[in-house]
């Protein structure tokens, strides 16, 4: 037993003098050092429930997310030595995802985070890990097709979200009757009561919206993507070390085929049926940290 401390202190101390010089000037110590001192690894997600990060009824953090993210650990882990590293996954609110990473409170927010150019400015992304887009969820008998078809029709939308900025832009125009929800199960419902026409978001949401719905028969998703929004994890500003980390495995999961398998594991399943996009395609086969304005 003290053989065992002992070579965890001695991992823990060459760790530490090996990112001694970064770690003095990022001034907080860098994500990699406060890892090694702590033994702990502080993931935060945003849950979306059978998709990209949620609790099964286990108790046990999963999605697809989650599995690339358990593949950073495991490189972690080796990288800095410590076979009995621990994770502990944190569910966030949206808006507590850049704050917590710039007080170091989270090292790595591994849910499904759109990569913005307004975003890279406070943290730092991976590669885009899922692409998705705004599109529609509706009853079977609506069919929307691209903007002109949303001509008078009503439509809700989650407040906050990048679906109701895209709804912004064409409001006007088209005479959209707009109707702010607090979540998207709010949406979905009003559309279930025949109160709106469809409820807009990304559809990898939607889909799974639709599983989880007891009408799921008589809804579906319709329409062009009015957008197309890069998911990737979200890393500390300007923190190089954990950055190579990620990314290195990340590439190596595209590299691979194994980020390809684990799409279809939790993606194309008997309740989801989500079909890879060409953009997803194109991320695997040349990837990038594009952000979207």
């Amino acid at each position: 037993m003290y053989a065992r401390v002992l070579a965890k202190s001695l991992s823990v101390l060459i760790v530490l003098a090996l990112l001694g010089p970064l770690a003095h000037a990022q001034g907080t110590g860098g994500a990699l050092a406060r890892i090694a001192r702590s033994g702990t690894v502080h993931v935060g997600y945003i849950p979306t429930p059978g998709t990209f990060a949620f609790r099964d009824a286990a108790g046990n953090t999963v999605g697809y997310s989650i599995a690339v993210c358990n593949k950073v650990m495991e490189a972690l882990r080796k990288q800095l030595g410590l076979p009995d590293l621990r994770v502990a996954f944190r569910p966030l609110e949206a808006a507590q995802r850049i704050p917590l990473l710039a007080a170091g409170r989270i090292d790595i927010e591994c849910g499904g985070n759109t990569n913005t150019v307004g975003r890279q400015k406070e943290v730092d992304f991976s590669h885009t890990l899922f692409t998705t887009g705004v599109r529609f969820l509706a009853r079977q008998s609506v069919q929307l097709d691209g903007v002109p078809s949303l001509w008078r029709r009503r439509i809700a939308v989650s407040r906050g979200t990048t679906a109701q900025e895209t709804l912004q832009r064409v409001e006007r125009e088209q005479e959209i009757a707009v109707t702010l929800v607090a979540t998207d199960a709010e949406g979905v419902r009003l559309v279930e009561r025949g109160q709106v026409d469809a409820f807009a978001q990304d559809d990898v949401l939607l889909y799974g919206l639709i599983a989880s719905s007891p009408l799921r028969d008589e809804l579906h998703v319709t329409g062009r993507h009015l957008t197309v929004e890069p998911y990737a994890f979200m890393l500390p500003k300007d923190d190089l070390p954990l950055r190579e980390v990620v990314d290195r495995t990340v590439l190596g999961l595209m590299h691979s085929g194994e980020l390809a398998a684990l799409y279809r594991q939790w993606f194309d399943t008997a309740t989801l049926r989500i079909p890879m996009s060409a953009h997803m395609r194109e991320n695997i086969r040349y990837p990038n940290k594009y952000g979207i304005p």
